[in-house]
């Protein structure tokens, strides 16, 4: 276990003896308590309202960031901007404007990292101890509102708000100390390991596939979109999400009044439509699908890396719900190209190291917006 502690800003006036020794007792949720060191009069006072901005970094960002923190070695060329980023995220999580939760993708990358224990504590007190809902729990969650549109034959109306993909409420003053829980993973590295190899080898035997038949951008992801149906039951005997996924979805549809001998092609059946086609996580991964395939048959390498289905699967599933995502410099560029930027909506800014001056002018535009009252308080509360 292990405690970080914000720095503790200046002394309050006693609302009782007016002395400057009005100590902070504990800060966080709605409210701060003080303790008046010399009369020993204790205050409650309410915290203002905040609206926090959500913003995901990926991996390679929160590796960053702990490097910066614990001293650790900087990439080269990437040395004054980790320490500048590390600077404005600490204050501007500090100031109650912005949360950085971290995911189940993190969480399975952190594991296979060097230092995975240290890791996990530093993003999770870098970030403001926030957590992202599980990808599979996101997906479940569009795929059940789509059934129910499709089961009343109505237009698919999905609930985008941010506060549906994380754990924790997220316009809660942070507490004046965290307290992170030591765990070792380690056990289940091996089989990390050995899934993403996995995943790697087919990937680049599709691109293998993709530069000898040279299929267009529409050809890809027609096909993705096609193919929705057949890969979920492919899935079924040994991917437990989609055991689930169908689980719920039968049970859904038999108390919908779906005969029972029905079930199976009514799920089907669902599979194969357009609203299913077009749940934001299986539209932006299938653009991505085929922006990737067209690099491909344009000849270039290095599209096809080990993170790149993470980096596809984040964005699919939090872009339409988070304010801005720091993703990898490829995922952001393929992101920008047409017609994935005409074609898809969602509500992220997209950076990477691209465009990371952006991100600081984006980071600069949060700060600037502090309403007065939150500064003052989060000045007093977190020694900003």
């Amino acid at each position: 276990m292990k405690t970080f502690t914000w720095e503790r800003g200046p002394f309050f006036n006693c609302h009782n003896c007016s002395e400057k020794t009005f100590g902070l007792l504990r800060a966080g949720g709605q409210s701060l308590t003080m303790r008046c060191s010399k009369c020993r009069f204790t205050y409650d006072e309410d915290l203002p309202p905040l609206n926090k901005k959500v913003i995901y970094l990926d991996q390679f960002v929160f590796s960053l960031l702990f490097n910066v923190e614990s001293g650790g070695p900087l990439h080269r060329g990437h040395e004054g901007f980790a320490k500048e980023l590390h600077d404005r995220l600490r204050r501007l999580v500090s100031l109650q404007q912005i949360i950085l939760p971290h995911s189940d993708i993190h969480r399975d990358e952190t594991i296979l990292f060097h230092s995975p224990v240290d890791l996990r504590a530093a993003y999770e007190f870098i970030g403001g101890d926030a957590q992202f809902v599980d990808t599979d729990e996101v997906e479940l969650n569009q795929t059940m509102d789509a059934a129910e549109a499709f089961l009343t034959n109505k237009s698919l109306n999905l609930n985008l708000l941010v506060d549906q993909v994380l754990e924790e409420r997220r316009n809660e003053w942070l507490p004046d100390m965290h307290i992170s829980v030591r765990a070792d993973y380690s056990s289940f590295a091996e089989n990390l390991r050995r899934r993403r190899d996995q995943t790697h080898s087919g990937m680049e035997k599709l691109a293998a596939k993709w530069a000898k038949e040279r299929p267009s951008f529409k050809d890809v992801l027609q096909n993705e979109f096609n193919l929705i149906m057949s890969a979920k039951v492919g899935a079924l005997p040994t991917s437990a999400p989609v055991q689930h996924e169908a689980h719920a979805l039968s049970r859904l549809f038999a108390e919908r009044g779906v005969p029972v001998d029905q079930v199976g092609q009514a799920v089907r059946d669902f599979w194969s439509s357009k609203i299913c086609r077009d749940l934001p996580h299986h539209r932006i991964s299938s653009y991505l699908f085929a922006a990737v395939a067209r690099r491909v048959v344009q000849g270039q390498k290095t599209v096809i890396n080990r993170g790149l289905m993470n980096d596809i699967r984040a964005i699919a599933c939090y872009a339409p719900y988070v304010d801005a995502m720091f993703v990898d410099k490829t995922s952001e560029q393929l992101m920008h190209e047409r017609p994935l930027i005409d074609d898809l909506k969602y509500k992220a800014l997209i950076f990477s190291f691209s465009n990371r001056d952006a991100f600081l002018a984006y980071l600069d535009e949060i700060e600037a917006a502090t309403p007065p009252d939150v500064k003052e308080f989060a000045s007093r509360i977190y020694g900003i």
